[in-house]
């Protein structure tokens, strides 16, 4: 079976990371041959990754821009030979399927994975229906948790038709499992800090800002990381500084190295605004840490009564869930082996044949 995964770039996030978690899983076998397809050419250490892997042919769509009105006729030289062509994210979306409508005589199936619980396109009526005709013409519907397709169902109405199944984001366990804990030392780090770790592209959403409020109210060797770039990272930067923070924030920009860095660290905070599911949450699951999460559709379903969840947006809630996790030994231990135990729900290998099903009925 060939497989084409179409997607905008593998810069830094969750949508990418499943991308090509699920290309290598697939790869593994001599049945499929797995091609993925990108829009723009971000130089990422997700990108690296898939170019080490032999077995997934990676290619580019030759245009310097997402919104080039030519990347559907490109799309049809590139993928002419798929049995399944699976898209993910806007604009990748709107261009796979009029790639599919312009070239219908392919007969190709198209699938689209939801990976959010909102976006901007559905807070404009004027969009409702190009959105209902877009995924009016896909084959099949994937929702990374129940509220994702909870949320989708609701925007496209009740008479839609085409397909919906939810199945939740994966990850490698075992390079969770088995990683390497980083020198301290090589961050200005103790070991009588106590490190909270923040995982998240520097967008609103992502909300870096209640974490480094809520630092303000904590003990001053309770330190954080942030990991990520983005267009809101000067201004989080600004607020560590006029929060007299500079010395207790340390700001890494994108890494390869998130596993071990979750290791070093010892709480993961998740503070998002919203998310369609949370795949830092499981990340840090999987290295056996206590993950502090916002009470919003998603992250509630992955950390549930398994992590701690907090009001969004509120920083004496979340301070206050951090401290007791400093002093409280007990406490810390027993929220990170429930978290541990939760990480297995969650294999790549699991995931991936849920797709596979899917693939093979289409």
């Amino acid at each position: 079976m060939r497989i084409y995964h179409i997607i905008n770039s593998l810069k830094f996030g969750g949508a990418e990371r499943l991308v090509v978690d699920l290309c290598t899983e697939f790869s593994q076998t001599d049945s499929d041959e797995i091609h993925l397809l990108l829009l723009d050419n971000i130089d990422s250490s997700l990108k690296k990754e898939v170019e080490h892997n032999k077995k997934i042919k990676i290619e580019q769509i030759p245009t310097k821009s997402l919104y080039d009105i030519r990347i559907p006729f490109f799309i049809s030289k590139i993928v002419a030979d798929a049995d399944i062509i699976h898209l993910h994210l806007f604009p990748t979306l709107y261009w796979g399927v009029l790639y599919k409508i312009l070239f219908f005589f392919r007969k190709q199936k198209v699938i689209f994975t939801e990976h959010s619980t909102e976006n901007n396109r559905r807070t404009k009526s004027y969009l409702k229906k190009i959105e209902r005709f877009i995924y009016s013409k896909l084959d099949y519907i994937i929702c990374i948790s129940e509220s994702t397709k909870n949320n989708l169902s609701k925007h496209l109405g009740n008479d839609f038709k085409v397909e919906m199944e939810v199945i939740n984001n994966g990850i490698n366990l075992s390079k969770f499992y088995t990683a390497e804990i980083h020198s301290r030392s090589a961050y200005n780090l103790s070991e009588k800090d106590f490190i909270l770790i923040q995982i998240a592209s520097f967008r609103a959403a992502k909300d870096q800002s209640t974490l480094i409020r809520s630092l303000a109210l904590l003990p001053p060797n309770i330190k954080a990381i942030f990991v990520g770039d983005g267009p809101e990272l000067e201004k989080c930067k600004k607020m560590a500084k006029e929060n007299k923070l500079q010395e207790r924030t340390f700001f890494l920009g994108n890494q390869s190295n998130v596993a071990q860095l979750i290791k070093m660290s010892d709480v993961v905070v998740v503070s998002s605004h919203y998310e369609g599911f949370g795949i830092v949450a499981v990340e840090g699951m999987a290295c056996q840490k206590p993950v502090v999460a916002s009470n919003v559709p998603g992250l509630s379903e992955v950390v549930g009564e398994y992590g701690i969840l907090f009001e969004k947006g509120k920083e004496e809630n979340l301070a206050e869930i951090i401290e007791k996790l400093f002093n409280n030994v007990d406490f810390y231990r027993q929220t990170s082996e429930r978290c541990f135990k939760r990480s297995a729900s969650f294999s790549i290998e699991k995931i991936a044949n849920q797709y596979r099903k899917i693939y093979n009925k289409l």
